[in-house]
């Protein structure tokens, strides 16, 4: 995704982050789940935001980086990320509302919205070869 900086750099900032999100995250999830009734369990299932957000700055700022073409080709990603998973979250409330599926939890926008920005990336990078 960030072709200009070098591959440890960006494993090396963004690496930190999101291990400590996904480390919370399970540190959260346990706690709640053991002690549901707790007057902490509130903390802590937002406890995880505080890695999310830092990994959220040191991607701005990594992009913020990169040269002006390469900022360009990550809007138009990001942009196309956006409106993928509106659209496909706009159909399964559809589908939900109207054909009696399951509803989407709303944890999975984030994480789907990211893993498109990503394959997005991928293709932009094949077709610019």
């Amino acid at each position: 995704m960030f072709s200009l900086l070098s591959k440890y750099q960006c494993a090396k900032e963004l690496g930190l982050p999101i291990a400590a999100f996904i480390a919370l995250l399970l540190f959260s999830a346990i706690f709640t789940y053991f002690c549901p009734e707790s007057g902490w369990s509130t903390f802590f299932a937002i406890l995880p935001l505080i890695p999310a957000i830092w990994a959220v700055r040191t991607t701005v700022r990594l992009v913020k980086q990169m040269e002006t073409m390469l900022q360009e080709q990550q809007l138009v990603n990001f942009a196309t990320s956006f409106v993928v998973v509106g659209l496909v979250t706009f159909t399964y409330g559809f589908l939900s509302c109207f054909a009696d599926y399951p509803s989407l939890p709303l944890i999975l926008v984030a994480p789907l919205m990211v893993a498109v920005w990503v394959v997005t990336d991928l293709l932009a990078k094949r077709r610019n070869k």
